[in-house]
């Protein structure tokens, strides 16, 4: 084979994957539409992505056949079964394009690759809509509700890297310049991450106390390299920082099981183990309410070694708790 058709056959190539990338970010955008309208005109779709009214007809045959429940109300007008999905409006059009891809993939590998592929969409199409029907049962905290429009608008600034400024309340309000890097999910409540712009430290703030968030003209470069460790170590919404503190406890011997059969922090490391079965664990901490709630669970089956800060301002916590008791 020349040269001339070697590049010929480059260039049909080409041609060809990029028809297929455009048509299925096409779908995607499609699909998009469903999502944030109750009905969609082909019309309209056409209109939208440049493309004739048959195109875009084999485009929802497309969704159908791929198990998006797209119903025809009148002619030229469309509807999708919303409630059989879950949280598909939080997907961008890139994210619902490899779903569509991987998709498409697996049905081209035969019949049995296309049966499981389609039991994997079905399980996350359809999640939690019959809850009897499964032998496993997951408990999640029910969460803080956030607007969907600020939860996109921070989304847009981290991925553009832009700064943010907005009214924090909590006891009392107060402005904040922020460098956004994470939107996180602890216990029922969505936090952003991010670093205040006259300060180092990285700080959570909980979405719900955020009002007027504005995105500021002023960039960042980058997100820290060691954020997603940190992440990844985090026990609750209290960490900060490089963990540089220790604290030890004492762990009593009817409790030294639960110890050794899990970590109750991420950076949980056993010392000791004593002849009286008790057992000495530390933890790596990058502040001390990092680890303070988690320790109150285990009372009174653990004693704290130090250090004698954390010792005697949580003992003294515990005091003023047991005279406010008292008082009742």
């Amino acid at each position: 084979m020349n040269c001339q058709a070697i590049n010929i056959r480059k260039a049909r190539m080409k041609s060809n994957r990029s028809k297929i990338e455009n048509r299925v970010h096409r779908i995607a955008s499609i699909l998009k539409s469903f999502f944030e309208n109750d009905q969609v005109y082909s019309a309209s779709l056409s209109e939208k992505s440049q493309v004739d009214i048959r195109t875009i007809q084999r485009d929802l045959d497309m969704l159908k056949k791929t198990g998006f429940p797209i119903h025809e109300i009148k002619k030229g007008c469309y509807c999708l079964d919303k409630n059989l999905f879950k949280n598909f409006e939080l997907f961008d059009d890139s994210e619902l394009a490899l779903i569509l891809t991987v998709q498409n993939l697996i049905s081209q590998l035969g019949p049995a690759f296309e049966k499981a592929g389609n039991s994997v969409f079905n399980r996350m199409f359809h999640a939690m809509t019959d809850q009897t029907s499964s032998p496993v049962f997951i408990k999640l905290d029910e969460p803080i509700l956030i607007e969907n429009r600020l939860f996109k608008k921070v989304t847009k600034a981290i991925n553009e890297k832009e700064t943010v400024g907005f009214d924090y309340s909590v006891y009392s309000t107060y402005a904040v310049a922020l460098e956004p890097y994470k939107i996180a999910y602890y216990e029922g409540v969505w936090y952003l991450i991010g670093k205040e712009i006259n300060n180092d430290r990285i700080k959570t703030y909980a979405f719900d106390k955020i009002k007027n968030l504005k995105v500021l003209k002023k960039g960042f470069r980058s997100i820290p390299n060691d954020l997603e460790e940190m992440l990844n170590n985090s026990a609750n919404v209290w960490f900060s920082g490089k963990r540089s503190t220790h604290v030890e406890i004492l762990v009593a011997e009817s409790c030294v099981h639960h110890f050794k059969r899990r970590k109750i922090f991420p950076t949980q490391e056993i010392n000791n183990e004593n002849e009286d079965g008790s057992m000495v664990v530390s933890f790596a901490v990058s502040n001390f309410d990092e680890i303070r709630h988690i320790l109150k669970q285990w009372l009174p089956y653990i004693k704290i070694l130090k250090p004698d800060e954390f010792k005697n301002d949580f003992v003294n916590e515990i005091k003023n708790w047991v005279k406010w008791q008292e008082s009742i």
